[in-house]
């Protein structure tokens, strides 16, 4: 199934118009963690009698059922969002809810690199093959399918993080990026397991990534292991939670061996580190 962005924003805006100034009493949310910064997942809860919808930042929201009028979902904060109060609109059985959420300001550090040219600047042939695989990753990215994750996101490995989310790197002092994705210490040939179920949708040695795999969790939710040494899932195949899909290594452009775990929502890079945290059902 996909979600037409357009549709959604206008279903937005007909909502708006239509919630009047007495809030309907029928629905509560909850919103964990109470500070929410750029680039995080957050969990909201509803209780309600019947199963609600929602939308945030013109985004659709579906929620689960956890047990009997409690509804849970999973949404995140765009790393680009600015610090301020934002709304968030629920509605259930014809009654609506527009609920503040607070998006905390974050200072994220800065990394210093030297490199030497070759390394920064990619000649032609390198250009097209990466534009062309960000292409094709980006069309599997933008598929919306039912939901295959099942309670609580895991780390794919015990061990500490080398960089985290959101630094931002300035190489030989000009050219200018952001780490998306969170860089786990790793030694070579270690087992990286799946942080929750779902499909193989990706496996292939890429040129920045190195052997890459692409995990869907479903509900707009995927996850990239990235610079593996080796492969050990093939494309189609449904893994669970736990499962060892490949072993840890330094392929593509990495100066020794580590994980570089890259999480997706909807197409937006969000912390994967937020999203361990958050106290998700299982059915």
């Amino acid at each position: 199934m996909r979600y037409n962005t357009s549709m959604v924003k206008n279903v937005l805006a007909l909502f708006i118009l239509l919630l009047s100034s007495a809030e309907s009493s029928q629905i509560s949310v909850k919103f964990t963690p109470e500070s929410i910064f750029p680039g995080d997942a957050f969990f909201i809860e509803v209780r309600s009698e019947d199963t609600p919808s929602g939308i945030f930042d013109g985004r659709r929201m579906d929620f689960y059922r956890a047990s009997e009028n409690i509804y849970y979902g999973v949404s995140f904060v765009r790393l680009d969002m600015e610090p301020g109060e934002y709304h968030v609109f629920i509605f259930a059985g014809g009654h609506s809810l527009r609920q503040r959420i607070r998006v905390d300001k974050k200072t994220f550090p800065i990394q210093r690199i030297s490199l030497p040219p070759e390394k920064v600047f990619l000649s032609p042939e390198d250009e097209e093959r990466v534009r062309n695989e960000n292409m094709r990753v980006a069309e599997i990215l933008s598929r919306v399918t039912e939901r295959l994750w099942d309670g609580m996101f895991t780390r794919p490995l015990d061990t500490s993080i080398s960089v985290p989310f959101g630094v931002v790197r300035i190489i030989n002092e000009k050219k200018r990026s952001v780490h998306r994705g969170v860089d786990y210490r790793a030694v070579e040939g270690g087992p990286v397991r799946a942080i929750n179920s779902g499909e193989v949708v990706l496996k292939d040695e890429l040129f920045f990534g190195g052997k890459t795999i692409i995990l869907n969790h479903g509900g707009g939710i995927y996850s990239l292991y990235m610079h593996l040494s080796q492969f050990l899932v093939e494309e189609g195949q449904m893994v669970k939670k736990g499962d060892v899909i490949g072993l840890a290594g330094s392929t593509g452009r990495a100066t020794g061996p580590h994980l570089h775990l890259h999480l997706k929502m909807y197409g937006m890079d969000v912390n994967p580190e937020s999203i361990f945290i958050l106290p998700l059902f299982r059915d």
